[in-house]
């Protein structure tokens, strides 16, 4: 039986560190990681896995480019989880539908624009893309930064190493478009 395999990773930097080192290596982390989850969940009567990590450039001391990783479903922020009326599912801004046996990833942007990114069995997608919201902390206000990458796959057997054993067959970053 196949599994479907969703895995968010969120890095996540506030607004003083937007300079080019902050940068470097906030883009030279990972942007995928193993999975040890099992599945959870069903979607179109297809076991599913949801697996989240958090990178989180924050932590102090900001002059270093030092992170926190964090693993499992409470990792960064909690990710906004919906069935839509079409009979989708939606991961943040990621859509997930089945037609005729093929399961499809699209991407909502902040309009609703829904953009295709392609069908999930034909070996893993990743799909990017980058926002900024206000926090409140403290009686401060201050932007948060966040870069959100959804690897998404259809396999056949599930191994902790889906996505680190070969490159994503296609790639999505809301930056190129």
């Amino acid at each position: 039986m196949t599994t479907l395999v969703f895995q968010i990773v969120l890095k996540q930097w506030d607004k003083s560190q937007r300079n080019t080192e902050f940068q470097t290596a906030i883009q030279s982390s990972e942007s995928a990681y193993s999975v040890h989850t099992q599945p959870q969940f069903m979607l179109f009567e297809t076991p599913c896995v949801l697996d989240q990590q958090a990178l989180d450039f924050t932590i102090a001391p900001l002059e270093a480019t030092s992170f926190e990783h964090i693993s499992g479903k409470g990792a960064g922020r909690t990710i906004k989880q919906a069935l839509l009326n079409n009979g989708a599912a939606k991961l943040d801004r990621f859509i997930i539908s089945q037609a005729e046996q093929t399961f499809y990833l699209s991407y909502e942007d902040e309009e609703g624009v829904i953009i295709d990114i392609g069908p999930l069995e034909n070996g893993w997608i990743q799909a990017r893309y980058q926002w900024r919201y206000r926090i409140e902390k403290n009686n401060e206000i201050f932007w948060q930064y966040e870069e959100v990458t959804l690897n998404a796959g259809l396999f056949k057997t599930l191994v902790p190493e889906v996505f680190i054993n070969h490159p994503p067959a296609l790639t999505f970053n809301t930056e190129d478009i």
